[in-house]
C-alpha cells in the first residue's frame, strides 16, 4: 500500500473513531443517571413545607435557645418536585436530592443544554434547547461571617459532576458550567440557623428558637 493511501485510510479510521466516541458521548449525556432516591407522597410534600416555612418564621425571633429540625429525604424531594422549578433562576424540570450523609448530597436535575455550559453560545442552535441531566455530588455547609449578625449561607462544594452519566473529569465542571448554576450553590439562611448538618437520608438543622 502506498504511503499516501496508508495516511488517508488513519485518517479515514481517526475521524471515524471521533464521530463515533461524540455520538457516544451524547447519547450518555441524554441519558437519566441512576439516583437512588426517595421521591416522597403530597404529605411528604406539606409536611417538608411546614418545617421549611418554621425554619423562615423563626428568623429573628431568637430566644437564646436551641432546637432542631429534621427535613428527611422524601418531604425534602416532595417540597422540592412542586418548588424547584419556580425557586431557581433557570428553567429545572425533574430534579431530585440524595442526602448520602457525611456532610454529602447527590443531585439530578433535567435543564435545556443552554442554561447548562458557559460556552453554549459556541453551540449549534438545534442543540441548546436539548434537556440533559445535570447530575452532581457535592459538600454542604454552613458559611457563616466572623462578625456578629453577618449573613448565613449554605455553601455546596461540588465535588463530581456528570452530564447524563457522562462524567466531567477534574477542574473541567467549574469552567464549562453556567455561572448562574454555580450561584445556586450558595443559598442565603435565616440568622438563627446555627448548623446544618447531612446525615444518611435526612438534614438536621439547628436552629434558635
Amino acid at each position: 500500500m502506498r504511503v499516501g493511501c496508508a495516511v488517508l485510510v488513519a485518517t479515514i479510521v481517526v475521524v471515524c473513531g471521533l464521530v463515533a466516541g461524540s455520538l457516544w458521548i451524547g447519547s450518555r449525556m441524554l441519558q437519566e443517571p441512576e439516583v437512588p432516591v426517595a421521591a416522597g407522597t403530597t404529605e411528604d410534600g406539606v409536611r417538608g413545607q411546614q418545617k421549611i416555612y418554621a425554619i423562615i418564621r423563626g428568623a429573628g425571633r431568637a430566644t437564646g435557645r436551641t432546637r432542631q429540625i429534621v427535613l428527611s429525604e422524601p418531604e425534602l424531594n416532595a417540597f422540592l418536585s412542586r418548588h424547584l422549578a419556580e425557586a431557581a433562576t433557570i428553567p429545572f424540570g425533574p430534579g431530585a436530592v440524595r442526602l448520602v450523609g457525611d456532610g454529602m448530597i447527590e443531585f439530578k436535575g433535567q435543564v435545556p443544554l443552554r442554561h447548562v455550559l458557559a460556552i453554549a453560545n459556541l453551540l449549534p442552535a438545534t442543540w441548546l434547547e436539548q434537556p440533559v441531566w445535570l447530575h452532581l455530588w457535592a459538600r454542604a455547609s454552613l458559611e457563616v461571617g466572623a462578625a456578629r449578625g453577618q449573613r448565613r449561607y449554605l455553601r455546596l462544594d461540588i465535588e463530581r459532576l456528570a452530564l447524563g452519566r457522562q462524567p466531567l473529569p477534574g477542574v473541567l465542571p467549574l469552567l464549562l458550567l453556567n455561572p448562574v448554576i454555580l450561584s445556586q450553590l450558595r443559598l442565603r439562611m435565616p440568622e438563627t440557623v446555627e448548623a446544618i448538618t447531612i446525615e444518611t437520608r435526612m438534614v438536621v438543622i439547628r436552629i434558635a428558637s
